[in-house]
């Protein structure tokens, strides 16, 4: 999320820029109405990541097109417990015979502070 100093404009790209610095308050609304809309219509790749059997989700941070999940498995020990990081895709079906599914990317141990 962005906070209210942050400057986005370098984000959008030149050709949308220079249709919007056009636009009127009437269609600034609109356009914002739509985007919004467009935004509800697509769930976050991070609201949707669930954990996996015998793991719990220790920590999410989503990304352009990917998420970093950090999990640990309870019932193992020592070492075996985690917590483990992965960066998880989604990946939808190239013939659109199902949704798709996410891929699980196995990035390595965390370490603590100190470690």
């Amino acid at each position: 999320m962005t906070g209210p100093d942050t400057d986005t404009a370098g984000d959008v790209p030149e050709q949308v820029r220079t249709v919007l610095d056009d636009c009127s308050d009437r269609e600034l609304r609109a356009v914002v109405e739509y985007a919004q809309r467009r935004l509800g219509a697509k769930p976050s790749l991070t609201d949707a990541i669930k954990a996996r059997e015998g793991e719990e989700l220790v920590r999410t941070e989503d990304h352009d097109g990917y998420t970093i999940v950090v999990v640990e498995r309870p019932a193992e020990t020592g070492a075996d417990s985690g917590p483990f990081a992965y960066r998880v895709q989604y990946e939808p079906d190239v013939d659109g015979a199902s949704a798709g599914k996410y891929r699980w990317h196995y990035l390595g141990a965390v370490r603590g502070d100190g470690d």
